[in-house]
């Protein structure tokens, strides 16, 4: 079973998107904030994280680097969720996502998209 670790401090969103990716077979750990997903991303070694931009304590820009520049996670696939648009997309690409989503997360998009970074991984 796959994991992923979903980092947002919005709870309704948060719980969305658990449940979507619980009803599709993955196991799903979350975080409130940029701190704590950190610290749950090297405990647990997620097979993907997804996270929010905009976070209280660390953003998902501060987590991105943080992942890239540790070297057990340096591979793990991270899609970045915020409401700013394509140079968001751009920036977030930049930073070391590997995928952008806009909000309000379209659920069919979101998942076809956390998919493909899941089976990417798995070759």
């Amino acid at each position: 079973m796959k994991t992923i670790l979903v980092i947002e401090d919005d709870e309704v969103a948060r719980e969305l998107m658990r449940m979507a990716l619980e009803r599709r077979g993955y196991k799903i750990v979350v975080a409130e904030d940029g701190i704590q997903g950190y610290e749950e991303a090297v405990r647990m070694r997620p097979d993907l994280i997804v996270t929010d931009i905009k976070m209280p304590a660390a953003d998902g820009v501060h987590l991105v680097r943080r992942v890239r520049d540790t070297a057990e996670l340096v591979e793990t696939p991270i899609s970045r969720d915020d409401r700013f648009g394509s140079g968001s997309a751009t920036f977030a690409l930049a930073q070391g996502a590997t995928a952008y989503e806009p909000k309000p997360i379209n659920p069919e998009s979101f998942l076809a998209t956390v998919k493909r970074l899941i089976d990417k991984g798995e070759g």
